[in-house]
């Protein structure tokens, strides 16, 4: 049976939860649902890129204040889908999963779907608090780890199946395309260097300052290579992180050796990936970690901690890896990274790694909870006729 199903996602940028749902929602379109990826919109610009999906952009105004930023949010979701209809409404962060709960206490929908890709640790009470009803409201509830279903399980006594990542083998390989050629120039990379890429902008999630140390040590001993931080678009706010990252960095001297990115065009990813000699990965929290395996499937190493949920689903062989307590292990994995053998090995290995991670098997995970959400739906005919 065709499901129509809504993904709804916090923002239109490049983020984890934003990338897994725009996938999820083309990956479905392609088993033959009608999926159509919804979001707030600040700039009126739509999606990081065109999705193989419909597309819902939401209309939202600007707001600086993180918890009214959030309560506008939810309310500018939870009216625009008055009037709209679904099977199945899934939502993949907390800011769109209260919407949905907002409707579910109004009548209006039976329930909903949540994928929890990662939880946060917020101070302000009612961040907090959205944040934990976004999944204790969910009628049905996934997530992307082992590490987060346990955590759900033994926190919250909440079931939520791994249905896991994925990563397109098309968009990241191996081979260059026209946007490899014109990089260098467009982002002022050095020529003639060896470049350290990292992904997810300066936050102290993403452990850049720690990163930044491994990589002025190695520049010491090999003075070819060059820091490339890209992305970062975030609704949270990193300020003070970054004025650690930008006085650490002025103190070295070394600021002509390191590029900032900020947020970066879609299609230029797969071609930092390939002309990266190495990502470097040792990220503190993450829901799944989804950069690793596209830069691999690129047949670039990836440097990740070995921790939860890394360890999870790559094996020993599948990565290169630090231990976030020894802060030398990451400069001793980017030296391991920068060897010919290291390069041989996962120009082949690396796509081999990806190839596990297909995203129609993601999609299919999700059908039998889908499939009870819509009967919820059509089993109360006055509530899922009209949002």
């Amino acid at each position: 049976m065709s499901l129509s199903i809504g993904i709804l996602t916090h923002s239109t940028n490049p983020r984890g939860g934003v990338v897994h749902g725009m996938a999820l929602a083309e990956a479905l379109c392609d088993a033959g649902h009608d999926a159509t990826l919804i979001a707030p919109d600040v700039t009126g610009t739509g999606f990081f890129r065109t999705p193989r999906c419909t597309t819902y952009c939401i209309p939202a105004v600007p707001e600086t204040d993180l918890p009214t930023l959030v309560e506008r949010r939810i309310g500018e979701i939870s009216d625009a889908l008055h009037g709209q209809h679904f099977d199945v409404l899934h939502a993949q962060d907390p800011i769109s999963a209260n919407a949905l709960a907002d409707l579910v206490e109004k009548g209006r929908i039976p329930g909903f779907a949540r994928t929890v890709h990662h939880l946060d640790r917020f101070s302000h009470p009612v961040l907090a608090a959205r944040q934990k009803r976004g999944f204790m409201a969910a009628t049905e509830l996934f997530t992307v780890s082992a590490m987060w279903e346990s955590a759900l399980h033994d926190n919250h006594g909440r079931k939520a199946p791994v249905v896991g990542n994925g990563v397109d083998p098309v968009r990241f390989s191996p081979a260059p395309t026209t946007y490899d050629a014109s990089l260098q120039a467009r982002y002022r990379l050095p020529a003639g260097h060896r470049l350290i890429l990292t992904v997810g902008g300066i936050e102290r999630r993403k452990n850049t300052l720690q990163l930044l140390d491994a990589f002025l040590a190695l520049r010491r001993e090999q003075p070819d290579v060059h820091l490339v931080v890209a992305g970062g678009a975030s609704l949270l706010d990193h300020s003070a992180y970054r004025t650690l990252f930008a006085a650490r960095l002025h103190e070295s001297g070394a600021a002509d050796h390191v590029t900032i990115t900020g947020p970066v065009a879609d299609d230029d990813m797969p071609a930092f990936y390939r002309q990266a000699a190495v990502l470097a990965y040792p990220s503190i929290t993450e829901g799944f970690g989804l950069c690793p395996l596209e830069a691999l499937a690129c047949g670039t190493p990836a440097i990740v901690p070995e921790v939860v949920p890394f360890t999870g689903h790559l094996s020993r062989a599948d990565a290169l890896w630090c231990d976030l307590t020894r802060p030398d292990t990451l400069l001793m994995a980017l030296r391991d990274a920068l060897s010919v053998k290291s390069c041989d090995h996962f120009r082949v290995s690396g796509p081999a790694t990806a190839r596990r991670f297909d995203w129609s098997r993601v999609a299919s995970r999700h059908l039998p909870a889908y499939r009870r959400l819509a009967v919820l739906w059509h089993a109360d005919a006055p509530v899922s006729g009209v949002l």
